[in-house]
């Protein structure tokens, strides 16, 4: 089954990408299709263009990796520790000065958000509230970071958006969403995937609570800029979905486990894909999974 699992997952959508099974592959980097099983669990992941790094947040061992075409996958840092059963990374970002921030889920009782800094060190952000579930992850163009939550009352999801800094306060800016998961700033805009209501919604920066059903589509998932200036997401039925400018769903690739974060590299027209493996049934294999994306 897992043979047969993998073979679907480097199917990639023709309609989307004419010729994709046979790329052209600049020396020395890797377009796929291509499915790099891992050690790790990645969630939340991020393309660095500038330093042609992949990082990557690493739910299975509480740290956070990278990878590199020359260089394979390597340890950035391990992050501060996280009570049992609590850490839960999501997603992550690179702040101009090279720190990086993740936001740790925690189950309801010890969510959170930690950094690494550029000399390896790490750190968590104080005076969060521990009962928020954090997922999503985003950084503006004027270095304002916004982040996803849930909380549980009653046993009904009540989530928000938020904007957060590192020095500890967590301001409300969208509120009444069932269970928000990514959330990215494109511009004067915030894009935010509701996994439940199935919708992504976009709000503008000055006005968030303003925010309009921007597409619908089954269980999104954490989301990133592709080609063109779309939209991509993930979700739980194993497809990559692009979302055009004019709010038009379409199926990019299908045939994965579980896709949660996503990373497009513009250079190189590819598309990374944390390949999450939810069947513990026959042992767990997760993927880094990299396909062509035009």
């Amino acid at each position: 089954m897992r043979v047969a699992a993998l073979a679907l997952a480097l199917f990639v959508c023709a309609c989307e990408t004419p010729g994709a099974l046979e790329p052209d592959r600049p020396a020395g980097i890797e377009r796929g299709p291509r499915a790099l099983p891992l050690d790790a669990d990645p969630n939340g992941i991020r393309w660095d263009a500038a330093s042609r790094t992949l990082f990557l947040a690493d739910d299975q061992n509480n740290r956070v990796l990278q990878w590199t075409d020359a260089g394979g996958v390597s340890l950035v840092a391990e992050l501060p520790p996280a009570p049992a059963n609590g850490a839960g990374l999501g997603d992550l970002v690179r702040m101009p000065d090279g720190t990086l921030v993740v936001v740790r889920f925690g189950g309801g009782t010890a969510g959170d958000v930690v950094f690494v800094r550029p000399d390896g060190s790490s750190g968590t952000v104080p005076g969060l509230k521990p009962e928020r579930r954090r997922i999503g992850l985003t950084l503006a163009q004027d270095g304002q970071l916004y982040v996803t939550y849930f909380v549980r009352v009653n046993n009904v999801n009540v989530g928000s958006v938020a904007r957060l800094t590192l020095d500890g306060t967590e301001q409300e800016v969208i509120g009444a969403l069932q269970k928000p998961v990514g959330v990215l700033a494109v511009g004067d805009s915030l894009f935010v995937s509701d996994q439940l209501a199935g919708k992504i919604y976009r709000a503008p920066l000055a006005s968030p609570q303003e925010y309009t059903t921007y597409a619908t589509l089954p269980s999104p998932d954490l989301l990133a800029l592709g080609p063109d200036g779309s939209l991509l997401t993930g979700s739980r039925e194993g497809k990559v979905f692009r979302i055009t400018s004019s709010g038009e769903v379409r199926v990019l690739a299908a045939g994965f486990q579980q896709p949660h974060g996503l990373a497009y590299d513009a250079e190189n027209r590819r598309l990374f894909i944390a390949d999450h493996d939810g069947d513990t049934s026959n042992g767990t294999t997760h993927f880094l999974q990299i396909i062509p994306a035009e």
